[in-house]
């Protein structure tokens, strides 16, 4: 990893507000974004990428629209301009309320989140099987000259392989099967030999019955430079002991009450 990403990432615990907070405003919104690089400048915001049917980038988790829109189907089978109409804070809910119901909460594209928060380290989590995707998306990063701001990460490893061979120096989440050996590797007190992340090791602490973070772990990223992020954590009760692991950042829904915590 470059002098220059040990830069961006410096040494502070970073908070990353998970779909932008979901808990708090509508998620993989503008609204959700804005709101949560309002409460530090140390905050990253994790957005998730899709692509419509035209070939735009936009901020979504699923690729069905129904769970956080008022609309239905498919979001890879609709085009852009059918995806803005619909309502994308129709179905937050706080206490029994839906607050942003019919007040212009739109999709929003990936290019207009990466213009607006000029300021802020963003994870783009790609999702989608689209064969263009990765490429759009470097692209997408080079034209708003973002790369010394973004990490790359996907459920789809081509995507982080296929980024990271066309741009080595970029930062990267370490794929699920990257983890994965380097779980096994350590089990074995192998890990030494666990190839590089490229950057961040995102991780659960536990997956299914198995233990993913240990301070092994954490130390032999530390020792490579690298950071470990644990995802998704919604208690408070959580964040003094992950701290006390050495983690360096945790995703959460609730990066206000976080924020609060750790101040």
């Amino acid at each position: 990893m470059g002098s220059s990403q040990h830069a961006l990432l410096g040494a502070e615990f970073r908070v990353v507000a998970y779909r932008g907070g979901a808990a708090e405003r509508p998620e993989n919104t503008l609204l959700a974004f804005e709101h949560a690089a309002s409460l530090a400048r140390s905050v990253v915001l994790e957005l998730d990428v899709r692509q419509t049917r035209d070939g735009v980038l936009v901020a979504m988790h699923d690729d069905d629209v129904s769970r956080t829109t008022d609309g239905s189907g498919k979001l890879s089978e609709l085009d852009y301009d059918a995806l803005r109409l619909l309502d994308a804070g129709y179905r937050f809910e706080q206490r029994g309320q839906f607050p942003y119901r019919g007040c212009g909460v739109t999709v929003p594209t990936v290019s207009e989140v990466l213009a607006r928060l000029p300021e802020q380290l963003l994870v783009l989590d790609v999702h989608g099987q689209q064969p263009s995707i990765a490429d759009d998306l470097a692209q997408l990063v080079e034209r708003h000259a973002a790369s010394a701001r973004v990490v790359i990460a996907s459920e789809l490893p081509e995507v982080v392989h296929r980024t990271r061979r066309a741009h080595p120096n970029w930062l990267f989440s370490a794929t699920a099967g990257q983890v994965r050996t380097r779980v096994l590797l350590e089990r074995l007190r192998l890990d030494a030999l666990a190839p590089g992340s490229g950057g961040i090791l995102m991780i659960p602490e536990v997956h299914g019955s198995l233990r993913v973070l240990t301070p092994r772990l954490v130390a032999h990223a530390h020792a490579r430079g690298e950071r470990v992020w644990i995802w998704v954590v919604e208690q408070l009760a959580e964040l003094e002991r992950l701290r006390e692991l050495g983690v360096d950042g945790v995703f959460t829904p609730n990066p206000t009450a976080f924020l609060q915590a750790l101040a």
